[in-house]
């Protein structure tokens, strides 16, 4: 062989081999599948225990908030950078006001809040406004709900009004004012208490016209996390202090940042861990740390230790093992007092306090509940120091400290804590009720024994504080109008037009019931997940049922077809499935599907199969409900979204998406099909389907991928459909049953449509009017009066009516030899004919295009057919089809 010859081959073998290689190297979408993947398995959120109901007894309430946060860490995460990416949602809240309409709003689509009217929600931050004589305006700032103001908070019936909608979806966390201009207010975004699982924040917000307007201050954009605000008079200049969360992410580190103008600029203060701070009487600033430390400046730039916990500390002898979170609070009628309440871990460790300013502590013991059992005596944190601890001394009675954990408690002159309120008054009744978990206190200015609460229910409002241990009605609600629900799920009533079912986290599941915002009634407490209600009742002899969710894979049955009032027959009751765990159910099969576990040998989702309807349900403690377990080896990975199609109700398809990237279905015989989009990257938020199963939508709920996937062959093939849509979490997708070329998006932003999902870039628009930019994980659709209901998290719930779902004449093809009669009935029409068609088909569809009745008929020319439609009141679509022509119609039942 020639020399030339064998360089050739050398170059040909060469050339193949590269070749080969750089075919089977992943592509770039799979290796940022993979990157996903590794991210998710590795994480030890993907490994938290969900307790068992044995366990969740010995707590208060089945309230997880760290379970909430890290499962929303997960589902949201950006696989390129390993986190979550909030801040670029300030792009989309901020475009409109700097740039014109960047993003187009659609003002045809409006909101309607439905409340609820009095349940509240999380609330951390509590001012009374300093520029009102009467000193009864009060400022409250909302988990995830935005800026809220009531105008008398001792007035029961006084509403709150929300400030400023485009914060909604931000959790707020503090707020000050300037003491040398009032009309200066600062609100603090994020809560930095959880780690990288946090509820996070943008920064600092500013009115300077007492809350009238707000506006991001463009220095604190990347503040994520922002514990604590205090503004200080220093020589006639409100300087502002804000604790943030350090910018490099370290794990205890924190920066304490300090401006001088207004908020344009800071400047480094401190960069001690700090949690916690307070301002003396003397203008003394005091801060508490995350590792057990006690700070003072009196200088705001020079910070001096005065207390560290530790082993046996000097105080009272305390043994702490891992001094955490300190909470400060000073007399404000005496600058040497300060109490100090210091964490161990995750538990109370010790409450101490100085009489001179520092320079010596003595144990000031510790609250004991001995009127709760679920509560430990040595703890009235409950294990949640990190998350529900607070504490304020009275005005004038410079030792008499009040202290807010899970319960809230009172320590007099003499150092003896007595309980002033209660979680449930089953539990104790001696006391006054306020919702558990408590994160602010504060005192009505020039009225020193009144103040107010900010707890995991909202607000409430103590008349006299100086009696309240006394008495067992002394504390009173305050969320009138408070719509700063967060909820997770929502289902629509097929019989009450004003009835809907929502859980919501800590609050339970509600039932809603009367027009506009009206109270609500609990079905379950706890936190509240998925919610069914059993869409085939017609009457009583159908079966009407209600089905809710709490934590984990734990469901109720709320039977109300046969027996009066409420009871619960349990359906599953385990510790698996996830936090908020995903199911669907099937009206017309009576089956629910939940997702149950996730081996590294299997996946598997639990079926529940009812009675039929109207047969008996069983009792609470036997119910007749069978259970199959269905173990699928194709996964490998939990299953973060389940929809049953609506279509071939003898041989349903269960479609399923996956954590980590993967969309399947499965046939009635439990047959997996995979049928993942190609460019597919995140956690799997929700499958809506079409005209049939041929037609999805498959949404993704992460930061930095595509979000919206579209096919009409069954996910044969899949286009992307992100068009113009904004960077950020999409949750759930809804189709215009009447246009499926019209669909809505719930965001992270609010809710989002297209006209044309067809279109090969589709043009999304705001949606939201009324709503505002608050995150939307839910939409359900009920034909029967068009309405859609949007769960938020952190607004309450909303619905609309003028949605452009009403059938269009132009879409209806009327043939002039049938004609039906009357359109408008209680369901008994008439098919009159001026033609001969044997076999043809009469089929009724709801508003969603479900089938809902059919019949073969046998027209002649001249002849009338009475047909009974035994369906729901609402609007139906009339399809008639023979060999030669159709027609449709449309029709009322009411």
């Amino acid at each position: 062989m020639s020399k030339k010859l064998r360089t050739v081959l050398i170059m040909a073998i060469v050339s193949i081999s590269v070749l080969l290689l750089m075919l089977n190297q992943p592509s770039k979408t799979e290796k940022l599948r993979m990157q996903y993947a590794e991210l998710i398995a590795k994480s030890p959120y993907s490994k938290t225990k969900i307790l068992k109901k044995a366990e969740l007894k010995k707590i208060p309430k089945q309230d997880r908030p760290d379970l909430a946060f890290q499962q929303d860490f997960l589902q949201t995460l950006d696989p390129n950078t390993g986190r979550p990416e909030p801040l670029r949602l300030l792009k989309i809240l901020n475009a409109d006001k700097n740039k014109g309409q960047v993003f187009k709003t659609n003002s045809t689509l409006n909101w309607e809040s439905r409340g609820p009217l009095q349940v509240g929600g999380r609330t951390r931050a509590l001012m009374f406004d300093p520029n009102d004589v009467t000193a009864k305006k009060v400022w409250a700032g909302g988990a995830s709900g935005g800026i809220w103001v009531n105008n008398d908070i001792t007035d029961s019936l006084s509403v709150w009004q929300q400030s400023n909608e485009s914060m909604a979806n931000f959790s707020i966390s503090t707020i000050t004012s300037d003491p040398v201009n009032t009309q200066n207010f600062y609100v603090g975004t994020g809560e930095g208490y959880f780690n990288i699982d946090a509820v996070y924040g943008a920064g600092i917000w500013k009115s300077a016209d007492g809350g009238a307007t707000w506006n991001n201050l463009a220095s604190t954009i990347d503040f994520e996390f922002i514990y604590d605000m205090v503004v200080r008079n220093e020589a006639g200049v409100g300087v502002v202090y804000a604790i943030v969360r350090d910018l490099q992410d370290n794990v205890n580190g924190t920066e304490v940042l300090r401006s001088i103008n207004g908020g344009a600029t800071f400047t480094l203060a401190s960069h001690e861990p700090f949690r916690d701070l307070e301002l003396g009487p003397d203008n003394t600033l005091w801060a508490g740390d995350a590792i057990g430390g006690v700070w003072k400046s009196t200088d705001g730039t020079t910070w001096t230790k005065v207390y560290q916990a530790g082993a046996g500390s000097a105080a009272g002898g305390h043994t702490i093992a891992t001094p955490r979170r300190v909470e400060l609070a000073v007399a404000p009628s005496n600058a040497n007092n300060v109490f100090v309440l210091i964490a161990d871990d995750s538990a109370l460790g010790e409450i101490i306090v100085t009489l001179d300013g520092g320079a010596t502590w003595i144990d000031a013991g510790e609250p004991s509940d001995a009127g709760d059992s679920t509560v430990p005596n040595t703890d009235f944190t409950r294990g949640q120091a990190w998350y529900d601890l607070i504490a304020a001394v009275h005005p004038t009675r410079d030792l008499e400290l009040f202290v807010g954990g899970v319960n809230a408690f009172k320590l007099n002159a003499g150092l003896e804590f007595k309980k002033i309120s209660t979680w449930h008054n089953q539990v104790d009744a001696t006391v006054s009720f306020a919702h558990a978990d408590h994160h602010a206190f504060a005192f009505r200015p020039g009225h020193n024994d009144e103040a107010i609460m900010g707890t995991d229910g909202g607000v409430f409002y103590i008349p006299n504080v100086a009696t309240v241990e006394t008495v067992t009605n002394g504390i009173k609600m305050r969320n009138r109008g408070y719509v700063v629900t967060q909820f997770y799920s929502a289902a629509i009533d097929p019989v009450n037009t004003n009835g809907f079912l929502a859980g919501a986290q800590d609050n339970g599941t509600l039932y809603f019931s009367g027009p506009g915002i009206d109270d609500t009634t609990e079905f379950r407490g706890g936190d509240g997940g998925f919610c069914f209600i059993d869409q085939t009742f017609k009457d009583a002899t159908d079966g009407l049922y209600y089905i809710v969710a709490t934590t984990g894979n734990e469901y109720r049955l709320h039977d109300f077809s046969t027996t009066p009032g409420t009871f619960f027959i349990p359906l599953i009751d385990t510790g698996n499935g996830a936090f908020i765990n995903p199911a669907d159910y099937d009206d017309e099969n009576n089956s629910l599907y939940s997702y149950e576990s996730n081996t590294t040998s299997n996946t598997t989702i639990t079926k529940i199969i009812l009675a039929a309807d109207g047969a008996n349900q069983g009792t609470q403690s036997a119910g007749t409900a069978t259970r199959e377990d269905i173990v699928m080896a194709e996964f490998g990975a939990a299953i973060s979204h389940i929809r049953v199609s609506p279509y071939n109700v003898a041989n349903r398809t269960v479609f399923l998406g996956t954590g980590n990237s993967q969309v399947a279905k499965m046939a009635a015989d439990k047959t997996i099909t995979m049928i993942t989009p190609p460019t597919l990257v995140g956690s799997v938020s929700c499958i809506e389907v079409g005209a049939s199963d041929d037609e999805l939508l498959v949404t993704a709920s992460n930061y930095g991928v595509v979000s919206v996937f579209y096919t009409n062959d069954g996910g044969a093939t899949w286009t992307e459909k992100e068009g113009d849509l904004p960077d950020m979490p999409v949750r759930w997708a809804l189709f215009n049953p009447l246009n499926r070329n019209e669909v809505l998006l719930a965001t992270e932003v609010g809710v989002w449509k297209t006209l044309n999902i067809s279109a090969s870039t589709p043009a999304w628009e705001k949606a939201n009017t009324g709503m505002g930019n608050v995150r939307v994980d839910m939409l359900q659709y009920r034909a029967l009066d068009n309405t859609i209901v949007a769960a938020t998290h952190g607004r309450g719930l909303f619905t609309s009516t003028n949605f452009t779902l009403d059938v269009k004449e132009n879409v209806l093809v009327k043939n002039t030899n049938i004609k039906i009669f009357p359109t408008v009935s209680n369901g008994l029409i008439t098919v009159a004919s001026r033609v001969n068609a044997q076999n043809a088909k009469f089929t009724a569809y709801d508003l969603s295009g479900k089938q809902v009745f059919s019949k073969s008929l046998n027209l002649v020319n001249g002849g009338e057919q009475p047909i009974n439609l035994n369906v729901k009141r609402g609007i139906y679509l009339i399809s008639i089809k023979t060999d030669t022509f159709s027609s449709s119609y449309k029709i009322i039942i009411k």
